[in-house]
């Protein structure tokens, strides 16, 4: 007897885990029990979103990028371009426009595959990975997802010290509050808030841009460290790193949205609205570089303005980094869930955003510009080959296949991903230029050292090419998809 060939299309049936909503759009009383959260509260965890749930259309994908890039941590990387990697302006945003591009494509590839098959972006790294080879994944996406909650609640904590006088303790804990609020209430909230915060935001950023642009000077304050080459290429990596961060989330924000929506919609939607706000606030950072510091970036920022107007900047600026922590926060909590940890979603995002406040307290008495710069190429030396190997799975080996079914079969262990990413991570380490570990390339050659990314990507995508080739059933011992009838073992 021959094993049955698995399928080619997300299954039909409600997951058991799944309870469809009654009329109302809330869960029926008798499933409210210990461990339910209150109502208004998102319930779905990490099973697929069932078809009668899904709602939306894929332009709310634009405002949702545009407003998680139209923020303060966006200007601030753009800034380091000309303050402290010493670039010109005008090569700086042309290297923040290339960095912006190629991850804002990886953006707009992952979100489209949220609708076709309903489940998170990590779940679906299961295919390639494995169940088991994913945990690695989840776990890195958790330290994301803290690290940019840092990064952010350092911003608003030097806004709010400038705008109340505040204290380091009382600022950390009301961001802290306001972060953690929007993000337990789940994803409706998130899609809510980006949504107006788009409109207002746009307003903000245009009017920083009048004072931003008007006093920002061609040259940079400072040369650039290993030549303009150098400088270039590290403008490039630091930003593509920065949007990068945002892919590991992409299908997490569109897996609600119904599987008739349109690919090439939500690409666009997603991947455009990334895009231009990344490269409008990246290159106004790198205006405002050539003219003010980053080592205190509110300050960098109202220093530009009339007082008054300053004000009203510094408020708006607070909400950007709101809006930006929760989408890390939400995504960060959902990881830790596909890591295994046995929590409400709501329970996970309180226990990953006290995990950030307290990293952030620490964090807080450091040199930001460099801890910034650090950060951004740690996650770029995972991300870059993590991304190659879904692209190659998904959009190459695997083309055209949502086999929803096969992510969640415990028969799936191990996949090829991981094995190409220990690869490419070897490749990298050459080239690795940062305070805690510079590569033998790196130091003798700083011009080489982003290549690092480029070369992680490269090797991981044909490492795993070559691997299944080679050998298309994966360790775990479940076939890969798409392996013919006849190829399969017999039961």
């Amino acid at each position: 007897m021959r094993a049955e060939p698995l399928p080619t299309s997300p299954p039909s049936v409600t997951p058991p885990s799944v309870t469809p909503p009654s009329a109302d759009g809330r869960a029926p009383a008798r499933d409210r029990g210990p461990g339910v959260p209150p109502p208004g509260i998102e319930r779905a965890g990490v099973d697929p979103v069932p078809v009668d749930r899904r709602h939306g259309r894929p332009r709310s994908l634009f405002t949702l990028w545009f407003g998680a890039n139209v923020q303060f941590a966006t200007l601030s990387v753009g800034a380091l371009s000309t303050s402290v990697f010493g670039l010109d302006l005008l090569p700086a945003v042309f290297a923040i426009a290339l960095g912006t591009a190629l991850s804002a494509v990886m953006v707009g590839l992952f979100s489209t595959r949220g609708p076709l098959t309903g489940v998170l972006q990590l779940i679906q790294t299961r295919g390639p990975f494995g169940r088991l080879g994913a945990l690695p994944s989840a776990a890195f996406t958790v330290v994301n997802g803290v690290g940019w909650c840092v990064v952010d609640t350092l911003l608003g904590m030097f806004i709010l010290r400038d705008l109340t006088g505040l204290g380091f303790a009382p600022a950390l804990l009301l961001m802290a509050a306001a972060q953690l609020t929007v993000a337990v209430l789940g994803y409706r909230m998130i899609h809510a808030v980006e949504r107006c915060l788009a409109i207002a935001l746009v307003v903000v950023f245009a009017v920083v841009s009048v004072y931003g642009f008007g006093e920002a000077h061609a040259t940079a304050p400072t040369d650039p460290s290993g030549g303009p080459v150098a400088a270039f290429l590290l403008v490039t990596a630091v930003t593509a790193a920065r949007g990068l961060g945002w892919s590991a989330y992409a299908s997490d924000y569109s897996r609600y949205l119904p599987a008739t929506a349109r690919p090439r919609r939500v690409f666009l939607a997603a991947g455009g609205g990334s895009a231009l706000a990344g490269v409008w606030i990246g290159s106004l950072g790198a205006a405002i570089g050539t003219v003010a510091a980053v080592d205190d970036p509110s300050a960098m920022v109202s220093g530009l303005l009339p007082h008054v107007l300053g004000t009203i900047v510094l408020v708006a600026l607070l909400l950007s980094t709101l809006a930006s922590t929760v989408i890390d926060l939400y995504s960060g909590a959902m990881a830790a869930l596909v890591a295994g940890f046995a929590l409400p979603r709501w329970v996970s995002v309180l226990v990953v955003g006290g995990l950030g406040t307290v990293l952030s307290w620490y964090a807080g008495h450091g040199d930001f510009a460099a801890q910034l710069q650090d950060f951004l190429l740690m996650t770029g030396y995972w991300l870059a080959p993590w991304g190659a190997v879904l692209v190659t799975a998904y959009w190459w080996r695997e083309r055209g296949l949502h086999d929803t079914a096969r992510l969640y079969d415990s028969r799936h262990r191990f996949g090829w991903g991981l094995p190409s990413i220990l690869i490419a991570l070897l490749a990298e380490i050459p080239f690795m230029n940062q305070s805690l570990y510079t590569g033998p390339l790196a130091a003798a050659h700083p011009a080489v050292g982003p290549f690092g990314l480029l070369v992680g990507f490269a090797v991981a995508a044909a490492a795993y090419a070559a691997l299944t080739a080679w050998r298309p059933t994966p360790p775990g011992g479940l076939p890969a998809p798409g392996t013919p009838a006849e190829a399969l073992p017999a039961a």
